[in-house]
C-alpha cells in the first residue's frame, strides 16, 4: 500500500555513481544522499548552494540492484497487485541517469549452470522486473500461496515511439513487432487501454524473462553523446495477475471471487538537451519529440499536484498520459523512481527531476480492488453495510441502547418505549402523533397500505 496507508504517489530517488569516463574528464558530483529520506543537490557549479529535498526513500550510489528492489517499496506494490489492485512503477529522469538499468537491468547475460535454469536464476544485475517476477511466483505457488486460490499470469510489452514528423505518438507491440501504430481505446470499465495488444501466458519466471528479452530486442535505441544505449521510446511492461478464490455459500453464494490485479513497469525515455547530447538529424528529431511527450506528462503532474479537482487535466494531449491516467489521479497505486545523474554539468536537469518528484508526492489516487462487475456491486453493498454498522455502533457507544421502559426525548416530544408499544407526549397534537407513529410497531407504515382498485375502463 502507499505511504502511511494513504493513497498518495510514492516518490523514491535513486542516485547512480560517476562513470569512469566522467571521472576522467574531471566531473564532480553535485548530488548527495544525506540519509534514507533526504537528498542534497548543489546547482550552479562548485560555488552554488546546497538544496535539500525529502522523499519516501533516497538510495545512494552504492546500492546494488537487490538493495534497490528491497528499499524502493516495489515489494509492497507487488503484494497489492496480487490482492487485486493495479500498480505502476515508473522510472523518470534525464537520459543516462540509469532508468533502464533500474527497471530492466542487463538482460541477455549468460547464467552459470544448466541452460534450463537460466530463466529461474535472478542474476546480480537484474532489474525490478525480473526480481518482481521471482517474488510473484514465490507468492502464488508453493507453500506461500493463498488457500483455495488459483492464479494466472500474463505479460505484455509495448513501446510509445515518438516518430519524427508524426502528429501523434505511435504504439508498437514489442512482442509482436509486425503490428504497428496500435490504437488507444477508452471505456468505462477499463479506462484507457491499447487494443489488439498481445499477451503471453507465463507459468514460470523463465517465461517472464523470455518475454522481456524478446521485447527488448525490438525496442528502439540509439547512441548519443550522453548515452551510447539511449532509449528512444517509452516502454511499458505489464504483468496481469488474475486470481480466482473459492468462496463459501455464506460469503458469495458459492460463486468464486475473481480479482484482476496488474503491475506495470514504465521505463520512460530520458529528457535531453541537444547541446549536451550533440544529437543530429534523426536523433535530434527524436529528442524533440521525447521532450514534448515528457513536457505533457509534467503538465499533468503539476495540475494534479495542485489538488484542484474542478480544473481540466490534459490527459488526452498525449498517448503516454492517457495510459498513465490510472497511475496519476486514478485508481492505481503508483511508485515513481526518479533516477539522477550525479554530474555537476547536468545539475539543472537533476534539479528539475527532483522538483517533479516532489510535486508527484502531492497527487492522491483512489486505489480500488479490481473485481468482476457483479461481485464489485456485492462488494460495494457490503462495504456500505459495514460502514453503517460501524456508525450504528458508534452511536450506541455514545448514547447507549434503547430498552423497554426507557424514555426517548427528541425534538417532537417524549416517547415511552414499553412492551405494548410507544406512547407520545408531544408539544401539540401533530408532534406527539408523529413520534408515536415513528416508534410504534403496531402502526402500519403508509407504504404498506393496500392500493385502491383502479377504475374500470
Amino acid at each position: 500500500m502507499p505511504r502511511d496507508g494513504s493513497s498518495c504517489v510514492r516518490a523514491v530517488v535513486k542516485l547512480r555513481p560517476l562513470l569512469p569516463s566522467e571521472v576522467s574528464r574531471g566531473e564532480e558530483a553535485c548530488c548527495e544522499v544525506r540519509d534514507s529520506s533526504t537528498m542534497l543537490i548543489r546547482s550552479g557549479g562548485g560555488a552554488g548552494k546546497w538544496r535539500q529535498y525529502a522523499f519516501d526513500a533516497c538510495l545512494p550510489s552504492d546500492r546494488s540492484q537487490k538493495q534497490a528492489f528491497q528499499e524502493t517499496g516495489v515489494t509492497n506494490l507487488l503484494d497489492s497487485a496480487i490482492e487485486g489492485y493495479a500498480g505502476t512503477v515508473l522510472a523518470y529522469g534525464q537520459t543516462g541517469s540509469g532508468k533502464t538499468h533500474t527497471i530492466l537491468g542487463k538482460l541477455g547475460q549468460v547464467a552459470h549452470g544448466d541452460a534450463a535454469e537460466r530463466g529461474l536464476d535472478v542474476k546480480r544485475e537484474d532489474g525490478l522486473v525480473m526480481r518482481s517476477a521471482k517474488r510473484l511466483f514465490r507468492r502464488i505457488s508453493g507453500e506461500g500461496a493463498p488457500p483455495d486460490t488459483s492464479f494466472s499470469v500474463a505479460a505484455s510489452f509495448m513501446e510509445i515511439y515518438n516518430a519524427p514528423g508524426a502528429v501523434n505518438e505511435c504504439i508498437c507491440d514489442l512482442l509482436n513487432p509486425d503490428t504497428e501504430n496500435l490504437k488507444v481505446r477508452y471505456n468505462q470499465k477499463n479506462g484507457f487501454f491499447v487494443s489488439d495488444l498481445q499477451e503471453i501466458q507465463c507459468h514460470t519466471v523463465a517465461d517472464v524473462r523470455a518475454a522481456l528479452e524478446a521485447g527488448v530486442q525490438n525496442r528502439r535505441v540509439g547512441a548519443t553523446q550522453m548515452n551510447r544505449d539511449s532509449s528512444r521510446s517509452h516502454a511499458l511492461f505489464t504483468l496481469r495477475i488474475d486470481s480466482e478464490q473459492t468462496a463459501s455459500s455464506e460469503e458469495g453464494g458459492g460463486a468464486p471471487l475473481r480479482r484482476y490485479g496488474k503491475i506495470t513497469f514504465v521505463d520512460l525515455a530520458g529528457s535531453e538537451r541537444l547541446k549536451d547530447s550533440c544529437a543530429e538529424g534523426l536523433r535530434a528529431k527524436e529528442a524533440q519529440a521525447i521532450n514534448k511527450s515528457l513536457f505533457t506528462l509534467g503538465k499533468v503532474i503539476s495540475q494534479l499536484a495542485q489538488g484542484k479537482t474542478d480544473t481540466h487535466v490534459p490527459y488526452r494531449d498525449s498517448k503516454l498520459t492517457q495510459l498513465l491516467q490510472e497511475s496519476f489521479g486514478g485508481g492505481a497505486l503508483c511508485l515513481m523512481v526518479t533516477c539522477l545523474n550525479p554530474c555537476s554539468t547536468y545539475s539543472e536537469e537533476s534539479l528539475n527531476s527532483l522538483n517533479y518528484a516532489q510535486k508527484a508526492m502531492n497527487i492522491r489516487n483512489r486505489p480500488v480492488v479490481r473485481l468482476d462487475e457483479q461481485q464489485q456491486l456485492v462488494f460495494d453493498l457490503r462495504s456500505d453495510n459495514a460502514a453503517l454498522r460501524r456508525e450504528l455502533e458508534a452511536y450506541r457507544a455514545r448514547f447507549g441502547t434503547l430498552s423497554p421502559g426507557r424514555e426517548f426525548r427528541g425534538g417532537f416530544g417524549t416517547v415511552e418505549l414499553g412492551l405494548g408499544g410507544a406512547h407520545g407526549h408531544g408539544h401539540g397534537g401533530g408532534g406527539g402523533g408523529y413520534a408515536a407513529l415513528a416508534a410504534s410497531p403496531a402502526v402500519a407504515p403508509v407504504a404498506a397500505a393496500a392500493p385502491e382498485e383502479a377504475p374500470e375502463e
